[in-house]
């Protein structure tokens, strides 16, 4: 009967079943039984088959009899629940289990011989031994290895996935350039008592091939150049027809993300009886260089995700067709949060040469409003809550509504922006914000409102610059603090200043290779404080293994044409806290007062190092070194700063999120000072530099 299988006529669908181990619900233990499943009147009894969990069996004849369709019992139906029974015995370790079955009282009666499990045993390795005997084993036991609560020296004995194990191993070989490579499976006849099974696996390696010469012609003049550097390493290089073919693909998409869209590539090689070089010959048929002739938004996008695409997209029409470029304009739509999903493909125009191009834009949009509430905890300001609303095409036209109100132990903060992604349907974004804040968290109090401008420009993947200005007026209040120690009680603060960015990390969020580098330049204009300052940050990432990263950061951040205590006390710059020297609290680096008020001042410098490790999928345990400065002089340049360095050592943990890391870490002081502590405790989200 097992030539057919009724499941392509059964139905699924069914409703009610019970599940019955000895008058309960079906659960982990031994299938000793009886028990018995009911499913739309179908009664099925299973005895025997110690060894199995009856939630696994019980489950497997559910899912049966729901397709099945059936609601009287039958010879059929009862033969393929015995052959479904003993194939799951089969895959879990028992190749000699059986399964009888009868009909007795309308009830299908299932008697499970599960005999004895049997499990891999010692592994023998004959012949050409050419790759460790440990990666050989990890091939051969792959699939066996990777099952729930696998035995890792002695997994279950399933015979299929032992066969496809050598298949792994043979494709190893022929990886290595081995083309003729066999190997040859050679189990024990019968397993030991203690249901150990032994293997014998003996590869013959055969001869062996690598690449020799490869020439190659046919590429468009301006990626000459880049397509021979791509092969120029490939001469000794094992050889295999997969390689080959990953050659051949690369070449082409090379070709195709510059804009030779009908690009394709061919290889021709002989290989020789004995194994030795093979000399290739590769060959491109390029065609014409595509341009974009116009973009094609889908007829069902708002009006206001149309413009932001449209404007977005705009600088690569009449231009030829250029994956890297369209990528920095892809992600640009979707940072604007209108996308559930977007799909830019470009659809060739028939019959035209030279051939152009047209930008297909399908998609879906998210549902523009969203209200949400956020609870959090930081070191520095304390427990927070919040509500925030967002509206991501406001009035159907595309800009961006944020509003939002944020309490924490430093006081309320509320705000509104609207944030254009297109301004003046140009490739600048801008952002206008309204705030007021109530800062209470020291010895002092200051109530302040601001309107900031920002324009912004991400011009490649890596670099983008922005424009700002602001204006606030603020008010300090305290009842402790000197004038020189305050700064400013109210005052009137114009800005304006620029900032760049190049960025090479591979994750802005959750970065574990490549650096960045920052500068800000921020100078008042109007108001009734003058200075100038400048921020200069960077970071490099280095991979040491899959799971080992060394980490490397530091920042200088200066203020020009006023000495401190001219200065409003929230304006200087500050050091200390999680993102600078782990070893003080945030700000608490540099002169405080006797209550606790950190004053600040005009340079702060400061550098760190960090080696992690994962210990678990999305989890990492870090240790790191910490530097940094603090100095209240009247700076004449950027580069000013005072030697008195503190250091700080430490350790902690990242817990890795969509959106950053859960940090925490522990810095130690190592030249700890009169009134200062022993080190301090930082928790936050987000890695330190």
């Amino acid at each position: 009967m097992r030539g057919h299988l009724r499941l392509v006529s059964w139905r699924a669908g069914l409703a009610s079943v019970v599940l019955l181990t000895g008058g309960g619900l079906f659960g982990a233990d031994d299938l000793s039984g009886p028990h018995v499943i009911e499913e739309a009147g179908v009664s099925v009894q299973v005895v025997g088959g110690d060894g199995m969990d009856w939630s696994d069996v019980g489950s497997m004849l559910k899912d049966q009899l729901t397709l099945s369709g059936n609601t009287q019992p039958s010879e059929p139906l009862a033969d393929d629940l015995a052959f479904f029974t003993r194939q799951l015995y089969i895959r879990e370790g028992w190749p000699e289990a059986e399964v009888a079955w009868e009909i007795k009282g309308g009830v299908i009666l299932l008697t499970i011989r599960s005999a004895q499990q049997v499990r891999v045993g010692e592994i023998t390795w004959r012949g050409d031994i050419l790759v460790p005997e440990d990666e050989l084993r990890r091939f051969l036991l792959r699939a066996s290895l990777e099952r729930d609560g696998a035995d890792k020296n002695n997994p279950v004995w399933v015979q299929r996935e032992i066969e496809a194990g050598v298949g792994l191993v043979q494709r190893r070989y022929r990886a290595e350039g081995y083309l003729q490579a066999e190997v040859l499976l050679q189990p024990a006849a019968e397993p030991h008592e203690n249901g150990l099974r032994d293997i014998t696996v003996e590869i013959k390696a055969g001869p062996h091939f690598t690449f020799g010469t490869v020439a190659f012609t046919g590429a468009p003049p301006e990626l000459e150049h880049l397509m021979q550097e791509q092969i120029a390493q490939t001469p000794g290089v094992p050889f295999n027809e997969a390689r080959m073919q990953q050659i051949e693909g690369k070449l082409t998409s090379m070709a195709k993300e510059r804009g030779w869209l009908l690009a394709t590539t061919s290889s021709s090689y002989t290989l020789g009886q004995a194994g030795g070089t093979v000399d290739v010959q590769l060959t491109m048929e390029a065609g014409e260089r595509v341009l974009i002739a116009r973009l094609s938004p889908h007829e069902n996008f708002s009006r206001g995700s149309t413009r932001v695409l449209r404007a977005g997209f705009k600088k690569a029409v009449g231009k030829y067709y250029s994956a890297e470029d369209l990528d920095v304009m892809f992600k640009r739509a979707l940072d604007t949060g209108m996308f559930a999903r977007l799909d830019v493909e470009p659809q060739l125009q028939a019959g035209i040469s030279p051939p152009v191009a047209e930008l297909r834009m399908t998609g879906e949009e998210t549902k523009p409003q969203t209200l949400g509430f956020e609870l959090g905890y930081d070191t520095f300001l304390g427990a927070q809550a919040g509500v925030n609303y967002r509206n991501t095409n406001f009035r159907d036209t595309g800009n961006t509504l944020a509003a939002e109100l944020n309490y924490s132990l430093a006081g309320p903060l509320g705000s509104v922006a609207l944030t254009d992604p297109a301004i003046f349907n140009s490739g600048f974004s801008s952002t206008l914000r309204l705030a007021l804040e109530n800062f209470s968290l020291f010895e002092y109090s200051r109530y302040g409102s601001s309107l900031n401008l920002q324009l912004t420009r991400q011009v490649t993947k890596a670099f983008s610059y922005s424009l700002f200005a602001g204006f606030s007026v603020n008010t300090v209040s305290t009842d402790v603090l000197t004038d020189a120690e305050l700064g400013p009680s109210n005052y009137a603060l114009g800005t304006i200043g620029g900032s760049v960015m190049l960025d090479f990390r591979d994750s802005p969020v959750l970065p574990r290779k490549g650096w960045f580098l920052s500068g800000r330049l921020e100078s008042t204009a109007g108001g009734d404080v003058t200075y100038m300052r400048t921020d200069l940050r960077g970071a490099f990432y280095v991979p040491i293994t899959k799971k080992f990263r060394f980490a490397a950061g530091g920042g200088l951040l200066s203020i020009q044409g006023s000495p401190v205590e001219d200065l409003p006390i929230d304006s200087r710059v500050f050091n200390g806290g999680p993102n600078t020297v782990r070893s003080f609290a945030e700000r608490e680096l540099g002169p405080m007062t006797t209550g606790g008020t950190p004053l600040g001042g005009t340079a702060a410098v400061f550098g760190s190092a960090e080696f992690s490790y994962e210990i678990y999928p999305n989890l990492e345990i870090a240790l790191f070194g910490d530097v940094g400065s603090l100095s209240g002089a009247n700076n004449g340049t950027p580069f000013d700063y005072s030697s008195d360095f503190r250091t700080a050592i430490g350790a902690g943990l990242r817990y890795k999120l969509p959106f950053g890391p859960i940090r925490i870490d522990y810095g130690h002081n190592m030249n700890q000072r009169p009134g200062e502590g022993s080190g301090m405790l930082h928790v936050t989200v987000g890695f330190a530099f």
